[in-house]
């Protein structure tokens, strides 16, 4: 049985199983372990958070209330009051809105597999459940982008078919948000960025995710899935026609070596400009069965380079969207610390807040604690992007969002 105490009562032989605040808030990297350093518990008692969790059966437990009338031990002070833990339902110190993103991502997969499915067998599109889909992912993302874009992000390599639509769904909403299209077009941009890669659902499971590289003949089939998802779309007069057109022109470019159409720059929508750089930053940021996933700030740094690709001001502007070095992204400090981004500073996108930490050949995490670089430049500074460092600790994006503060 867990055991609820202030944090202000932790000591050392305590089994530490987590604050009652979210991951991203409290010093530590991991949510439970033995506290046996002092610089540990000193970061526990300054970390500003009132309760914590223990687990009395794999370290020390409290000092139980004494029976005393007066309530009072033999030194004259109060014992510690604790409370006995039998459920974790979030309470307001909690990081609600990590779990209500968690739970969008699930609801949101599972209608998208139910769009894929139903294309594959020729039926009619649910036009009410994706607009229903779309309408949550769009409130979601306008209260709060940071934490439900790197929510709906995550994926394994055998859901980015479906959590692809997903997260350029979001990913289309925030870049309007930014552009500043009103809620109107931010709702249309997601509805275009769900339904742009539906042409998939008409290739094989086989081709999509073939672990070695395509041959020239599977990529010419592979290139064929914005036509089928436009005439796919084209069936149904309820699907808008800017959804149809994000569908067939996501993969054009602006010097016009885009396909299916070649168009240039003019005469591809504004939707499917966004369309274009959204897709692409999530599928370089996302594990593929040819390949793992890049760093998030390697993957803006490297479509940044890529002259004629994506239209520039546009790019700038998705650039402002998720930062220079977006939530996820491991960056290398001028103290010889490593930091994980958790959130942006709008004011300076070059100083994110950082939970920062130190690591031996072994992946065991020291040094840790929140880093805002904004509110302290002098402390440390990012004097590289650690895209190799982030190969070997991509786990841990998945870890700083599952970990929301709830022991198991």
């Amino acid at each position: 049985m867990l055991k609820k105490i202030k944090t202000e009562d932790l000591v050392l032989g305590m089994y530490f199983c987590g604050f009652e605040a979210a991951w991203l808030d409290h010093p530590f990297w991991k949510n439970k372990f033995l506290l046996k350093n002092e610089a540990d518990l000193k970061q526990a008692h300054a970390s500003g958070i009132a309760h914590c969790w223990i687990d009395p059966e794999r370290g020390l437990d409290v000092t139980e209330p004494a029976a005393q009338p007066d309530q009072t031990d033999d030194a004259g002070q109060a014992p510690v009051q604790v409370e006995p833990l039998a459920e974790l339902p979030p309470g307001p110190d909690i990081d609600t809105t990590l779990l209500d993103a968690m739970a969008l991502r699930e609801n949101a997969k599972k209608a998208t597999k139910a769009m894929f499915s139903e294309a594959r067998l020729g039926k009619a599109l649910d036009m009410e459940r994706c607009v229903s889909v779309v309408e949550e992912i769009t409130g979601a993302v306008l209260q709060s982008p940071n934490g439900t874009l790197s929510v709906l992000r995550l994926k394994l390599a055998d859901e980015y078919t479906y959590l692809h639509s997903v997260a350029v769904c979001a990913l289309m909403v925030a870049l309007g948000r930014t552009l500043g299209l009103d809620e109107k077009a931010c709702r249309e941009a997601g509805l275009g960025g769900f339904l742009h890669d539906v042409g998939k659902a008409f290739l094989s499971h086989e081709l999509l995710n073939k672990p070695g590289r395509l041959t020239e003949e599977e990529f010419t089939q592979i290139k064929k899935h914005p036509e089928l998802g436009y005439k796919y779309l084209s069936q149904d007069p309820n699907v808008p026609d800017y959804a149809r057109d994000v569908c067939l022109h996501h993969h054009e470019k602006m010097d016009g070596q885009g396909y299916p159409e070649s168009l240039r720059s003019g005469q591809i929508s504004l939707y499917a400009r966004m369309a274009a750089i959204c897709d692409v930053y999530d599928a370089l940021t996302s594990d593929r069965p040819y390949k793992r996933a890049w760093d998030p700030a390697e993957a803006i740094s490297s479509m940044a380079s890529w002259t004629g690709h994506f239209d520039r001001a546009m790019f700038l502007a998705f650039v402002k969207t998720l930062g220079i070095y977006p939530v996820g992204s491991i960056v290398k400090l001028e103290s010889g610390r490593s930091g994980f981004v958790i959130r942006q500073n709008a004011q300076d996108l070059t100083r994110p807040v950082l939970k920062v930490f130190r690591y031996n050949d072994d992946m065991e995490m020291s040094d840790t604690e929140i880093l805002d670089l904004m509110a302290t430049p002098d402390a440390d500074t990012i004097v590289a992007r650690g895209g190799e460092e982030w190969a070997r600790l991509s786990h841990l994006d998945t870890m700083q969002l599952l970990s929301t503060g709830t022991p198991d």
